[in-house]
């Protein structure tokens, strides 16, 4: 497992991020109801928040898969990537709207905790794309 990784760095790192990205999966579709109260949202919101769930699922369970299979990260290359450019797009959404340049009258909230994780998930796939491109891009 280590070796598929490089080193053991690289592996804690992957799992991290993939641990982030179940906890988020299992939030959004185990207990929604949490999420919409969080983001001071009205519980019909639950359909939507499931579904976005529905999107982020795959990167778990993608990222699962790549710990335990005989190769390891090899030819990943798509996968990290799209976690890198959904995390610029997240990361500039979320930072605009912390300080309020956008959707200022919506009602709707995000946190620092919030902006912590998208640039640690942010830095991560970038560590992760450069120190396992060797790996990913066949």
């Amino acid at each position: 497992m280590i070796e598929n990784f490089g080193n053991i760095y690289l592996l804690i790192l992957h799992i991290i991020m993939t641990a982030l990205f179940g906890i988020y999966t299992f939030r959004t579709l185990f207990a929604p109801a949490g999420m919409a109260k969080e983001f001071n949202m009205d519980q019909s919101s639950v359909y939507m928040v499931r579904v976005l769930g529905t999107f982020v699922a795959p990167f778990f369970l993608i990222g699962v898969y790549l710990i335990f299979r005989p190769n390891g990260p090899e030819g990943a290359w798509v996968y990290y990537n799209l976690i890198f450019i959904n995390f610029v797009i997240l990361s500039i959404y979320d930072t605009t709207f912390y300080l309020k340049k956008i959707d200022q009258d919506r009602g709707a909230k995000n946190s620092v905790t919030d902006l912590a994780v998208n640039t640690f998930t942010l830095i991560a796939s970038i560590i992760l794309i450069l120190g396992l491109s060797d790996k990913i891009y066949l």
